[in-house]
């Protein structure tokens, strides 16, 4: 008996914790402009486990923001084993509607039909979000009014961010990324409308934790180091890393691509209108210098500032 009551106590606190940073969480979004709505919180899962349920949430953001947006689901659960609260997992089952702001005043609305999402989520004693696992499947978009989004639809998608040392690492692994027609259209002309993969890991430098408060000041001057990258993309294969600084103007720094065939990959940017020829022609001379690495592949540096993508010196892309 004596059992049961410290276990009925131990739960009944575990439940006032739980709804208690639950409520801290959307009080916190609250106060930094974000609108947080939902149909009702439910909570259960005695003795075994805290379950919580959120019916309907909808997340607007801030009227300030550059590129507001807004993310409106069904339901939300989210349970934790009693022993171990301090590891959440959360699903979603059913469909979403998405409403985003492009950087030139587009707008992008849609639902997600499915949107079939499993996380898992760590946190300290004090409630703040320590690491963040997420995958899903079978995503795909259906427009409400203007154009689809950049990616119609994915068959897998996995990411993870969690602490490595004093920085944050990031991980990211897509599997058959269906772009919309007039996305990186110029490349889709060069390489087709699917990515077969996108793997990849980099490190957020100086980020210590997954907060927003911490990442929306960590953007402003951020760096980011890549690991290791690999791209699949109409039967050519790149990998190679970067190394990228964060800024209100958005993001500069280099991309290091490892190509098999450099002269195959530049006819084909040629063909695609992404080069000219005389910059084509420029790109294959400097080409004969780059130095071949012990896999046979030859590195290229590609340039991201002001706006622009640079190759061999030549503006291939406005982003």
């Amino acid at each position: 008996m004596s059992l049961f009551v410290l276990l009925c106590l131990y739960w009944a606190l575990g439940r006032n914790i739980m709804i208690k940073s639950i409520s801290n969480h959307i009080s916190t979004l609250q106060s930094e402009g974000y609108k947080v709505v939902h149909k009702g919180l439910s909570v259960g899962g005695f003795p075994i486990k805290f379950r919580a349920g959120l019916a309907q949430l909808n997340i607007d953001s801030p009227r300030s923001a550059a590129k507001p947006w807004s993310v409106k689901g069904d339901d939300w659960q989210f349970e934790a084993i009693s022993l171990n609260p301090l590891k959440w997992t959360g699903t979603h089952r059913g469909e979403a509607r998405i409403d985003l702001r492009g950087p030139k005043g587009e707008r992008w609305l849609f639902d997600a039909r499915p949107f079939n999402v499993d996380m898992t989520a760590r946190t300290n004693l004090k409630g703040e979000l320590k690491s963040v696992e997420a995958s899903a499947s079978k995503l795909k978009m259906q427009a409400i009014i203007g154009t689809l989004p950049p990616i119609v639809a994915i068959d897998k998608a996995r990411i993870d961010a969690g602490p490595s040392g004093p920085d944050m690492r990031y991980a990211v692994d897509l599997e058959n990324i269906y772009l919309e027609k007039d996305t990186l259209k110029p490349f889709q002309k060069a390489f087709g409308p699917r990515i077969e993969r996108l793997q990849g890991s980099a490190l957020a430098i100086g980020l210590a934790s997954l907060e927003s408060s911490a990442v929306n000041e960590w953007a402003k001057v951020g760096q980011i180091t890549g690991e290791g990258w690999s791209l699949l993309w109409g039967d050519t294969r790149f990998q190679g890393g970067f190394d990228l600084t964060q800024s209100p103007n958005g993001l500069s720094g280099i991309i290091r691509i490892e190509v098999e065939d450099i002269n195959a990959l530049i006819s084909r940017l040629e063909n695609a209108a992404l080069l000219s020829n005389s910059q084509a022609r420029n790109a294959k001379l400097a080409a004969i210098l780059l130095p071949v690495n012990d896999s046979g592949r030859q590195e290229v540096t590609l340039t991201m500032r002001d706006g622009f993508l640079t190759l061999f010196g030549q503006r291939i892309y406005a982003l």
